[in-house]
């Protein structure tokens, strides 16, 4: 899911292609939650995201980062790292700290100026399961079932593997089971023969893929009928390990963004479960055309503001995709022998007409 990191600040210090942030810049630069997209000032009048519990799997997090302190919980870690509370990230990319900022980050920062996450009063529970490696389906399974058993009510993952991994499926299947919601990142190989994702493309899960600040497809996102949701995921501003901050692109950024808005949503309604907490984004999410579901944004474009604000659904779940009429597969098969055959029978019928005048007197 990792994909063109510019690192801002690095303890302070400028590491690369953009200006270090001023003062005020790293609030004025988070344009996913202007008004013109999330309008996250109009929905923190309804909740913060108090109460609900997010667990990131990933590469741990950062925890002493002043926008994340007290912001996150201890967790645990399946990389083999003794006494491992996720309280920390090794990562080069600072990916876990980015993802956890992105949700609650709280902004105290530079005098109260820092970046701050779509829901600033979530908590996180950390959980790592991967440092700069490929992620392994063993870890990201046991780091569901962990997040499950520790009190999260949602687990957002930004890291994937190509394979249906049986043990990740089951995993997945029993965080649903007890009412946990999995939002998870669809990748980034929508133009390197965008391939399937998992967990994202399990039944069930959240997948979501990303726009631009034109709310604009972002083509890199991989895409198709399991998409659920689009959320921003370019020039994203936010927390790296060293205290500083960064940019970067990626279906990574996106998911967090959902995870955040339903927090905010079970925040408001705390006995909702965890599909009608689906219904409600789904069913208000910003559609890209008259369609109900696109391939490439799901749904639509996550509105946490208008899922405060709605009224409740009665239904529950991600709503069924309506079939795409198509031609049986049998049927242009079929219709390229019968035009084979015709053509044939036509040409012989010709040849024998042109031999039998031929064969006149």
């Amino acid at each position: 899911m990792r994909k063109k990191l510019f690192f801002v600040l690095i303890a302070g210090m400028m590491l690369g292609l953009v200006t270090p942030a001023s003062a005020t810049g790293e609030r004025e630069a988070e344009w996913p939650l202007d008004s013109q997209h999330l309008r996250a000032e109009q929905a923190w009048t309804t909740t913060r995201g108090h109460g609900i519990t997010i667990a990131v799997l990933d590469s741990g997090c950062q925890a002493d980062h002043p926008d994340l302190a007290g912001q996150v919980l201890a967790g645990t870690g399946f990389v083999g790292v003794a006494g491992d509370t996720g309280r920390s990230d090794r990562s080069r990319d600072s990916h876990g700290t980015s993802i956890a900022a992105i949700i609650a980050g709280s902004g105290k920062n530079d005098s109260g100026t820092g970046m701050i996450g779509l829901a600033p009063e979530a908590r996180i529970l950390p959980v790592r399961v991967t440092i700069d490696s490929e992620t392994q389906p063993v870890s990201l399974a046991e780091g569901i079932i962990y997040a499950v058993d520790n009190g999260a009510r949602i687990i957002t993952i930004s890291e994937s593997t190509a394979v249906p991994d049986p043990n990740l499926r089951s995993a997945v299947g029993h965080a649903l089971d007890r009412g946990v919601l999995i939002v998870a990142a669809t990748g980034n190989n929508g133009q390197s023969g965008n391939p399937p994702s998992y967990p994202a493309y399990f039944p069930g899960v959240v997948a979501v893929t990303g726009v631009d600040p034109g709310n604009e497809f972002w083509p890199e996102s991989q895409s198709g009928p399991q998409v659920t949701l689009a959320a921003p995921a370019t020039d994203i501003l936010t927390a790296n390990n060293h205290g500083g901050y960064l940019r970067g692109d990626g279906t990574s950024y996106a998911a967090p963004f959902v995870a955040a808005a339903a927090a905010l949503v079970w925040s408001k309604w705390p006995d909702l479960s965890a599909g009608q907490v689906i219904r409600q984004l789904t069913d208000t999410a910003d559609r890209h055309s008259d369609a109900t579901h696109d391939d490439r944004y799901g749904f639509g474009i996550v509105n946490p503001l208008k899922a405060l604000t709605s009224s409740l659904t009665t239904a529950s779940g991600i709503p069924a995709i309506a079939p795409v009429a198509s031609s049986p597969e049998w049927q242009w098969p079929a219709i390229v022998i019968i035009v084979v055959f015709v053509a044939v029978i036509g040409g012989w019928f010709l040849r024998r007409k042109v031999f039998t005048r031929k064969g006149k007197p």
